[in-house]
């Protein structure tokens, strides 16, 4: 027994002897070679004005690209004559869950849960002959509101 004691001390007394082990993340210290907060808020400005640039950038592009696309005729949308549309109220195309915001002059459509706007027709709509979409004239939405506000209202409008 006392065997056993003596190296159950011995066993316990290594283990307390040895240091602790140190973690690879070294919590609390700035790996990153900030030094100091001024200088992450110089980069995280730094940072954001190039992402700036590139959006800018890549707007103007896609302006380029699209030039051609445009559809307004004198600010009337090459389908609206075959719907009989008077540029009176919102129009929802319920195939493509997209809405034609006559107030702002565009598309309003769903992408990555969200609601975006565009002057021109989205991409997705390019190659689709819109005068023969199902189209429903939305005439409980005032013309100065937005009609996506409305959209989660009112299913029935996928009919």
């Amino acid at each position: 027994m006392k065997k056993l004691l003596s190296i159950a001390v011995g066993c316990l007394s290594l283990v307390l002897a040895t240091p602790a082990v140190t973690h690879a993340q070294h919590r609390g210290h700035d790996d990153h070679g900030w030094h100091g907060s001024k200088d992450r808020e110089k980069y995280i400005r730094k940072r954001e004005k190039e992402y700036d640039k590139y959006v800018r950038e890549r707007d103007k592009q896609d302006r380029k690209y699209w030039k051609h696309e445009y559809e307004h005729d004198h600010g009337r949308p090459r389908w609206a004559s075959a719907h009989h549309y008077d540029m009176r109220h919102h129009v929802y195309f319920s195939d493509y869950k997209t809405f034609y915001d006559p107030y702002r002059g565009g598309y309003v459509y769903m992408t990555n849960g969200r609601w975006n706007f565009s002057v021109n027709v989205p991409s997705f709509l390019i190659n689709v002959n819109l005068g023969n979409a199902a189209i429903r004239v939305v005439k409980d939405v005032p013309l100065d509101r937005r009609p996506e506000e409305y959209y989660a209202d009112n299913e029935d409008w996928d009919d």
